[in-house]
C-alpha cells in the first residue's frame, strides 16, 4: 500500500505544469491588456500638450511642468495597469477554481485530486488510500483532457492584442511625423526636449541683444530696449508688449514704433537697471521666450592720464591733462594716452567721428595706451570718446569723453610805452621806450619796426631795427619773457621835417620755418624842425604857467576868504547852532579848495618834468646850452620851478590844510578860532609869496625862451643861406652856368 501511495505521488505534477503554462498566458494576456490601454492613454496626453502648446503657446517654465506631469501620468498609468496586475498573480488554488468553472463537466475532480495529493497522511482524515489514488487518478485523466488556456477571456485577448497593435502603430507614426513634418517636430521640440522652437506663425518677434536665452545689460544705466518684428513675417502691421516680471510681480508695457524698419522696430526704455528680472515680448500671434535679464559691471576708466607732447622747439616735453577739456592743444603736438580699467578688455578704441584708432594693451587686460597721430600725420580736433570691450563682448555703457581744439602757435604779445615823448619830435630825437614781450613757447629777437612818410615818396621808407636776440639755451627753456627800457635813435634814419613816423616793438618766437611776429601799439609822431618844436614847447609852458597863475588866484582868494570867516558876524534871528554850522560848511570848502590848490601845482610840476625830458630826448638843449651855458633848462625848470613846487606843495600848502581843519574845529571854542585863522593866514601868506617868486621864475624862463628861439631861428636862416649860395655855385649838369639864371 505504501508502494503504490509512492508510486502515485509525481501524478500532481502534471497539473502543476499546465498551471504554469497557464500562468505564462495569463503574464501575456495582463501585458498586452495593460500595454495596449497605457499607450493609447499616453498619446491622448500627448495629444492633449500638443493641443495646449499650440493654442496657448506655453513658455519653457509651463512646458517644463507639461512634461513633468506627463511623465507622472504614464508612470503611474503604467503601474496600474502593468505593473500592479502582474504582482497580483493567483495561486494555483484560484486557477483550478477558474478552470473548473470554465469546465463544468469537471465537476470539480481537479480540485480534489489537487486537494488529495497535497495530503501526506491520509489515514488521519479517514480517507482509503485507494479511494484518494483513485480520485487523483480521475482528476489526471481530467486535466490531461481539457485545456487550461481556454479559462482565460480569449476574445478579449484578441481585441487587447488589437488595441496594442494600434498603440503601436499610432507610437510608430508619431515618431515618423516626429522626424518628417514641422509640426510634430515642432512639438516634439519644444514639450520633450524642452527648445525654443516656435510654432509656424503669422507674427514672429526678435528681442534685440538676447544670446542664449539670456539679455547681459550693465548694471545702473538706462536700457533702450528693441524688439523687431521679422521681416518674414506675414503680419508686420502689430503693437508690441513687454510683459516684466521681477520679484515683485508682472507689469505689462507698451512699446513705441521708432519708425524705422517700415514701422516694425519697437522700442522701450529701462530707467537706472538696478535689479535682475525677466521679459518677453508679446505681438500679433506671438508670445516670445522668457528672456532672464542678468546685471554685469560695465567695462569703465578707473584711471585716465592724457599728456600733449608738444614740438620740440617749445621746449615743453609734455603738458598734462584732465577732465573732459576742451583741451587746447599746440598744432604740431602728439597726444599720448594712457587707461586702466576696472575689468579685464578684450578691446580698447579711441574714436573720432568714423575714425577709430585702436589702443594697444600696456601691462595687462586692463592697462592700455595710445599715441595719435602716425609720423606724417597731424593730430586733428574734435570730441574723442573711448569704446571699451569686455571679455564677454559688453561695451562701455557710460563712454569717456574728452574735447581737444588745435590752437596756432599765438604770436608774442608785446607791450610798450614811450617815454618823455610828445606828438612831435625832431630829427635828432632819442625815443625812450619800454617794453615787455612774452611768447609761450620762446622768444628769438625783438626790434623796432619803422615807418615814415613825407611829402615826398622818394623819402618814404620802412626799417627794422634789432633790439635783441635770445639765444635758444642747450639745457634749459627757451627765453619766454623780455623786458627792457631801450632808446630808439632816429638821427641814423635821416628823416626831414615834415615826416609823419610811426613805430612800433616787434618780438619774433620760436616757431619752425617762419617766426610769429606780435607788435606792441603803434606809436605815432611828426617830425618837425627844432625851430617849430621850441615854439610848441614855449606854448605848452606858457599854458602850464597860466595854470600855475590860475592856482595862485584861487589861493589869493582862500587866503581872503578865510579872514572873511574869522570876522563874520551872525544875523539877526540867527542861533548860535546855525551860525556854527554855517562857518563850518564854508571852512569844508576851503579845506577842499587848499587840496585842489595843491593837486593844481603838482601837475604843473608833472607838466614841466616832462617838458624838461623831453627837451633832452629831442636834444633841443644842446643848442641853448651852447648858447649860453649858464642858463641850462636843468636850472631853470628843476631849480626854478619843479624843486620849489614840490617843496611848496609837501610843506607849506600842506600845513595850511591842517591849519584851517583846525579852524573847523576851533568854531565852538571862544578864542580859538581867532588863533587858529591867524597862524592859517599866516602860512596863506607864505604860500603866496613862494608862489609869486615861483610866477616870476617861469615868466624869466619864458622871455629866455623867447630870445633864445629867436637868435637860434636867425642862426637857423645864415645857416639856410650859406648853404644856398654854396649849392647856387655848384655848376649845374649840362655845364651850364648858375648866372644863366
Amino acid at each position: 500500500m505504501a508502494t503504490v501511495t509512492s508510486e502515485k505521488q509525481p501524478i500532481p505534477k502534471v497539473i502543476l505544469r499546465k498551471l504554469n503554462r497557464m500562468r505564462g498566458q495569463l503574464t501575456r494576456w495582463i501585458m498586452v491588456h495593460g500595454l495596449g490601454r497605457w499607450l493609447l492613454v499616453v498619446l491622448l496626453i500627448l495629444a492633449a500638450d500638443m493641443v495646449l502648446d499650440r493654442v496657448f503657446k506655453m513658455d519653457m517654465a509651463q512646458r517644463l511642468v507639461m512634461l513633468v506631469i506627463m511623465c507622472v501620468a504614464a508612470l503611474v498609468y503604467f503601474g496600474w495597469k502593468v505593473i500592479k496586475p502582474l504582482g497580483a498573480r493567483p495561486n494555483d488554488d484560484a486557477l483550478i477554481y477558474e478552470i473548473e468553472n470554465k469546465n463544468p463537466e469537471l465537476k470539480e475532480s481537479l480540485i480534489s485530486s489537487m486537494q488529495l495529493a497535497r495530503e501526506k497522511d491520509l489515514d488521519s482524515i479517514g480517507v482509503s488510500r485507494q479511494l484518494a489514488d483513485a480520485t487523483i487518478q480521475q482528476g489526471l485523466d481530467n486535466a490531461g483532457a481539457i485545456n487550461f488556456g481556454n479559462a482565460l477571456d480569449l476574445e478579449s485577448h484578441y481585441k487587447n492584442w488589437l488595441l496594442l497593435a494600434t498603440g503601436i502603430v499610432a507610437s510608430v507614426a508619431l515618431g515618423w511625423g516626429v522626424m518628417n513634418n514641422q509640426f510634430l517636430s515642432t512639438w516634439f521640440n519644444r514639450n520633450i526636449l524642452l527648445l525654443e522652437d516656435q510654432w509656424p506663425q503669422a507674427t514672429y518677434l526678435d528681442i534685440a541683444g538676447v544670446k542664449d536665452g539670456k539679455l547681459i545689460l550693465p548694471r545702473g544705466v538706462d536700457h533702450r530696449q528693441l524688439v523687431t518684428v521679422r521681416e518674414d513675417s506675414e503680419e508686420t502691421n502689430v503693437s508690441v508688449s513687454l510683459e516684466i516680471d521681477n520679484p515683485g510681480g508682472r507689469t505689462y508695457h507698451q512699446m513705441k514704433p521708432t519708425g524705422k524698419l517700415d514701422g516694425r522696430e519697437h522700442v522701450f526704455m529701462f530707467h537706472n537697471v538696478s535689479s535682475e528680472f525677466r521679459l518677453r515680448a508679446a505681438g500679433g500671434d506671438d508670445v516670445s521666450a522668457w528672456v532672464d535679464v542678468e546685471l554685469v559691471e560695465p567695462p569703465n576708466i578707473l584711471e585716465l592720464k592724457m599728456d600733449a607732447l608738444l614740438p620740440k622747439y617749445t621746449g615743453v616735453e609734455s603738458v598734462e591733462l584732465a577732465g573732459n577739456g576742451p583741451h587746447s592743444i599746440l598744432v604740431g603736438s602728439k597726444l599720448q594716452l594712457a587707461i586702466k580699467s576696472n575689468k579685464p578688455l578684450s578691446g580698447a578704441n579711441l574714436k573720432l567721428g568714423e575714425e577709430v584708432f585702436a589702443m594697444e594693451k600696456t601691462t595687462d587686460d586692463t592697462s592700455f595706451g595710445l599715441t595719435i597721430p602716425g609720423a606724417d600725420e597731424k593730430l586733428v580736433g574734435g570730441e574723442y570718446e573711448f569704446e571699451l570691450t569686455d571679455v564677454t563682448g559688453l561695451e562701455s555703457s557710460r563712454r569717456s569723453k574728452f574735447k581737444i581744439v588745435i590752437k596756432e602757435d599765438a604770436p608774442p604779445r608785446v607791450r610798450a610805452k614811450l617815454w618823455g615823448i610828445s606828438g612831435l619830435v625832431s630829427a635828432r630825437a632819442m625815443l625812450p621806450t619800454s617794453y615787455q614781450a612774452t611768447d609761450e613757447y620762446g622768444l628769438r629777437s625783438t626790434a623796432f619796426d619803422c615807418y615814415w612818410k613825407a611829402g615826398d615818396e622818394d623819402n618814404n621808407g620802412k626799417r627794422e631795427i634789432p633790439i635783441a636776440e635770445f639765444d635758444a639755451q642747450k639745457d634749459g627753456p627757451p627765453t619766454r619773457t623780455a623786458e627792457e627800457d631801450v632808446v630808439l635813435d632816429l638821427v641814423p634814419l635821416k628823416l626831414n621835417p615834415g615826416t609823419s613816423f610811426k613805430f612800433s616793438v616787434a618780438a619774433f618766437d620760436n616757431f619752425p620755418n617762419q617766426a610769429k611776429i606780435g607788435k606792441s601799439q603803434e606809436f605815432l609822431l611828426r617830425v618837425v624842425s627844432d625851430d617849430q618844436l621850441r615854439a610848441d614847447l614855449l606854448r605848452r609852458e606858457i599854458e602850464q604857467r597860466k595854470a600855475f597863475d590860475q592856482a595862485y588866484q584861487i589861493q589869493l582868494e582862500l587866503t581872503s576868504e578865510i579872514q572873511a570867516v574869522a570876522a563874520r558876524q551872525p544875523k539877526e534871528g540867527t542861533t548860535k547852532e546855525d551860525f556854527a554850522a554855517q562857518q563850518e560848511a564854508s571852512l569844508i570848502e576851503m579845506v577842499r579848495d587848499q587840496k585842489g590848490v595843491g593837486t593844481a601845482i603838482d601837475r604843473v610840476a608833472n607838466r614841466f618834468e616832462d617838458f624838461l625830458v623831453e627837451v633832452k630826448n629831442n636834444r633841443l638843449d644842446e643848442a641853448e646850452n651852447a648858447v649860453a651855458p649858464d642858463q641850462r633848462i636843468e636850472t631853470r625848470f628843476d631849480e626854478k620851478i619843479i624843486q620849489p613846487i614840490r617843496q611848496l606843495d609837501s610843506e607849506l600848502i600842506s600845513m595850511a590844510t591842517r591849519h584851517l581843519d583846525d579852524c573847523r574845529r576851533a568854531i565852538q571854542t571862544e578864542g580859538e578860532l581867532d588863533k587858529a585863522v591867524g597862524q592859517t593866514v599866516a602860512v596863506q601868506t607864505a604860500i603866496l609869496e613862494e608862489m609869486k617868486r615861483i610866477l616870476s621864475a617861469m615868466n624869466d624862463s619864458e622871455n629866455f625862451q623867447e630870445v633864445i628861439n629867436d637868435f637860434l631861428d636867425i642862426k637857423d636862416q645864415e645857416k639856410e643861406l650859406k648853404r644856398g649860395i654854396k649849392d647856387a655855385q655848384k655848376p649845374k649838369d649840362g655845364g651850364e652856368d648858375i648866372f644863366d639864371n
